[in-house]
């Protein structure tokens, strides 16, 4: 049985529509979901990982980032950020629905929250305008090729995400 994100449509930010069960064809795929593209933690997020992009590499797998806003914020975020991995937006957030990440007003206030914000301020990272549900949180989900999910990390609230070391040894289990 496919893996329920395997037939979701997501696009690239040139507006290229592509379906994400491709993505894990050939390598096993680490997608990473961001809030939303705006989002102070998620530029942390993928400040992060993109310098991981070859240690994931050599582990046989291929990093794709996902967010939910339009194309065009997608297209933004990539020259902001810098990105040479794959970027997608799921405007209709239809996978971060399918694998049941958080939503709500509760998953961005409290003190965790706060705490994060702070550190991520502190180390350079800013706000910008919400480019998506600025209440949708992520995760990260690494899949076989195969189409059997070896790893998911559904975010509780903002700013929580597991660490590269936290991906990298979930990678180190497909090898």
């Amino acid at each position: 049985m496919p893996h329920v994100l395997a037939p979701i449509t997501v696009f690239d930010p040139d507006g290229g529509a592509h379906r994400l069960g491709e993505l894990w064809a050939e390598h096993p795929a680490v997608l990473v979901f961001v809030r939303h593209f705006g989002c102070l933690f998620c530029r942390q997020q993928v400040a992060e990982l993109a310098p991981m992009a070859d240690a994931i590499r050599a582990r046989g797998a291929r990093l794709a980032i996902i967010g939910q806003g339009s194309v065009e914020d997608a297209r933004v975020f990539r020259a902001e950020q810098q990105l040479t991995v794959p970027l997608f937006t799921d405007p209709a957030r239809d996978a971060y629905c399918a694998m049941q990440m958080r939503s709500g007003t509760r998953t961005v206030i409290g003190p965790r929250v706060l705490r994060r914000a702070w550190t991520a301020w502190r180390q350079g990272f800013r706000q910008t305008r919400p480019a998506g549900d600025p209440f949708q949180q992520g995760g990260v989900v690494i899949i076989d090729t195969a189409g059997a999910e070896r790893y998911a990390f559904i975010s509780r609230d903002a700013g929580d995400h597991p660490t590269p070391a936290d991906i990298l040894a979930a990678l180190g289990d497909l090898a």
